[in-house]
């Protein structure tokens, strides 16, 4: 493997190249020589330096790329929290929260990568931590010898970042506490939501989708001395399952609520486990990546809210795309609109393609602010760059949701439905749909048209028109129609 070039300041200069373009062969040749080309994951889309730092990661810490780099995706959004916000039309700006989930059989390696990519956040906490304790002491040496001032003393509050058990009002008092922003990070992600029934006429689950979509949270229980409430949340989820779980997270409660919608799905093609590597500096290399990384978490952590007016209130720094990139962007965004105005049935419209806007707004913001921070781009507007790259990743995820959705309508579809989908083309008719099942499966028409219903739900067929369906395969990771 060939060793990855030093960063300079030189690396730093987006308009120098040289050393930018011998980075950029450089992770080429390492990606080539380590197949990760071949795991359909588009890592190119993320900073150069930051290729390097993952890919580091994959070959020494024996990682699947696509865990490292959304988890490192995630850890960046959480650091970022609701300092900067894009601009995406009229009255409509959001920060970068995402909902990700990390998918595959056991023994993969979700969990070890999702701890490394959090690893500066939870120093971060640490260090705030050990502030709060410091400060704490003054408080109560102070209040104990009654000293002059110490009336007028504020009790420290202790600030967190990252939460992995919480009741709902804690989320709240936790996130108004810090309006930076929360992360929630849950090893078994249906841990989490096997808790959202739990507050009767108020659920959880109710709540989580209302703070993706950005409504206010608040907590005003009398038995609070000070309600709180917090404007504009910036909560981060990320977790992970088993893929034999995943039929449980597609359950009606998930879908039909459209909580499903909002999650960003991570499912490698590859169910291989990656074998050891006995290296020497194997260690040191990993040891190297994770402080590269921390690096760029503290830039990230570095940037602070704009001041309002003459006030002293936070706002959020709002960016703007630039020309090329809001035309790519909206160009994209109407050709979807097209697509689903032409569908005639209601049934037949897709959800959670209407959230496909918000995900790419929100991971050009973050490609945005991790290219600033490994000191390859600026941080005054979203570039056209940073647009493409957010599509890619929706795409790869979405093609991840597609595969996951493919594995769960195969276990759970019946067999005779199945058996009746193998009889038939890529694209056939109702006409012929009921004579093949009449002929070969000895059912009635209307058994039939059972089948297909169950083959429509279970997302193996789509209608084309009225009267007319299409399979759907899925081919090397990507989900497309015949």
């Amino acid at each position: 493997m060939q060793p990855f070039l030093q960063e300079t300041s030189a690396s730093r200069n987006p308009k120098t190249g040289n050393v930018m373009d011998a980075l950029e062969l450089c992770n080429k040749i390492n990606m080539e020589a380590e197949s990760l080309a071949d795991s359909g994951f588009p890592l190119e889309v993320f900073p150069q330096k930051m290729q390097s730092i993952i890919i580091d990661m994959v070959v020494h810490g024996n990682f699947k790329v696509d865990y490292v780099a959304m988890s490192m995706l995630s850890a960046a959004s959480a650091a970022l929290g609701n300092t900067y916000r894009i601009h995406v039309k009229q009255d409509w700006d959001t920060n970068a929260a995402l909902y990700i989930i990390l998918v595959g059989r056991p023994g993969m390696g979700k969990t070890p990568p999702l701890q490394l990519a959090y690893k500066p956040i939870r120093e971060y906490e640490r260090k705030l931590f050990d502030k709060f304790c410091y400060e704490l002491d003054l408080y109560e040496a102070a209040c104990a010898t009654k000293e002059s001032g110490s009336k007028e003393m504020k009790k420290p509050i202790l600030k967190r970042v990252t939460l992995d058990d919480f009741t709902l009002e804690a989320l709240v008092l936790e996130h108004y506490n810090n309006l930076r922003g929360i992360a929630i990070n849950y090893d078994e992600i249906l841990g989490l939501l096997a808790n959202t029934d739990r507050y009767g006429k108020n659920p959880m689950l109710e709540r989580l989708l209302s703070i993706w979509s950005g409504c206010h949270l608040e907590n005003t229980r009398v038995k609070n001395d000070r309600p709180q409430r917090v404007e504009e949340p910036c909560v981060n989820i990320i977790g992970t399952t088993q893929t034999k779980r995943m039929k449980e997270l597609m359950a009606s409660k998930f879908m039909d609520t459209g909580f499903l919608d909002r999650i960003l799905v991570v499912y490698p093609k590859s169910k291989k486990v990656p074998h050891w590597l006995d290296e020497e500096d194997s260690h040191v290399r990993q040891s190297e990546a994770s402080r590269k990384w921390a690096d760029i978490i503290g830039k990230i952590f570095g940037l602070d809210y704009a001041r309002c007016n003459d006030t002293n209130e936070c706002c959020p720094n709002i960016l703007y795309m630039d020309k090329d990139a809001h035309s790519l962007f909206f160009g994209w965004w109407n050709r979807n609109v097209d697509a689903i105005n032409a569908i005639e049935d209601d049934e037949d419209v897709e959800t959670r393609v209407m959230k496909h806007n918000t995900h790419v707004a929100r991971i050009a913001l973050l490609l945005q602010a991790l290219r600033y921070a490994c000191g390859e781009s600026h941080l005054q507007s979203i570039d056209v760059d940073s647009i493409k790259g957010a599509l890619q990743l929706n795409e790869y995820c979405e093609n991840c949701y597609q595969r996951c959705r493919a594995f769960v309508a195969e276990d759970t579809c019946d067999s005779m439905s199945k058996e009746l989908l193998y009889l038939l083309e890529d694209s056939f008719d109702t006409k012929t749909a009921i004579k093949t099942g009449m002929e070969n499966l000895r059912v009635t028409d209307r058994t039939v048209m059972n089948y297909i219903k169950e083959l429509m739900k279970s997302g193996l067929i789509t209608k084309a028109k009225k009267g007319f369906y299409e399979k759907v395969k899925f081919e090397t990771g990507q989900a497309t129609e015949t």
